[in-house]
């Protein structure tokens, strides 16, 4: 091999390990470009995440102060209502029930508990929803305890009122904003004997979530507590219809 071809050879293998250095340069500076872009989107999204969660932190707060502002007001109305004269104890008297059915105050009596677990039983359909508590079978329960008299109902500590959702939110459930996980458990003030008798009859609730080996036990009381539900309610589009409206 004469001098000519060991300097093109050397040339060509200059040449080589430039093009390959080249080449890394690039993939390094790329790689660098993509993670700054990364990290410029996930301190974007953490911004946005910070500004989402003070906003809900005022609003509950906000939420909160009206709600101490409207328990002074009820107590206000308590003290008018019991040292008036003429009509005071009717008064009371109906402030109280519109309190308990609005779950604005806490109450107790006798009724029943009701505890829901999710299914124990070896996965034969391939589905491991159909094993699990979902918001269709607590609505089922509370639905057969309302239809059976109950006047005051809870679900995990919640007070449900007319403004109450239940809801699948993934693997738990939503109540009155609040996510629980199973196991679930009700307490239902009423009479014990007709609430009792309306879940467990045959073919009632209870028989159809234990086909799916869904345990649901229920207790008889003679006091349960239920506490007053502490959310607020706004109602910015219903309003009392007048008489002149209603006429």
């Amino acid at each position: 091999m004469n001098g000519k071809q060991k300097r093109t050879r050397g040339e060509l293998a200059v040449v080589v390990v430039c093009i390959i250095v080249g080449y890394l340069l690039t993939a390094q500076l790329r790689s660098v470009q993509l993670t700054n872009t990364a990290d410029a989107a996930s301190a974007s999204r953490l911004e946005t995440l910070q500004e989402l969660y003070n906003e809900q932190t005022e609003q509950n707060r906000v939420l909160e102060d009206q709600v101490k502002q409207l328990q002074g007001e009820l107590a206000l109305y308590r003290e008018q209502a019991a040292s008036g004269e003429a009509g005071s104890e009717a008064l009371r008297k109906e402030l109280e029930q519109l309190e308990i059915t609005a779950g604005r105050t806490d109450v107790e009596g006798p009724g029943v508990t009701v505890i829901l677990e999710d299914s124990t039983q070896e996965n034969v359909t391939g589905n491991e929803a159909d094993y699990l508590i979902h918001d269709s079978d607590l609505l089922s329960v509370i639905n057969e305890l309302r239809s059976a008299g109950a006047e005051a109902i809870s679900l995990n500590g919640e007070r449900l009122t007319a403004n109450s959702e239940i809801r699948c939110t993934g693997a738990v459930v939503t109540v009155n904003g609040r996510r629980y996980a199973a196991p679930y458990v009700i307490f239902a003030i009423g009479n014990p004997d007709t609430l009792y008798s309306a879940l467990t009859m045959r073919n009632g609730v209870v028989d159809v979530l234990s086909q799916w080996g869904i345990t649901v036990k229920v207790t008889p009381s003679d006091l349960l507590l239920i506490p007053k539900y502490n959310g607020t309610v706004d109602y910015q589009y219903a309003r009392t219809v007048t008489g002149e409206e209603g006429e």
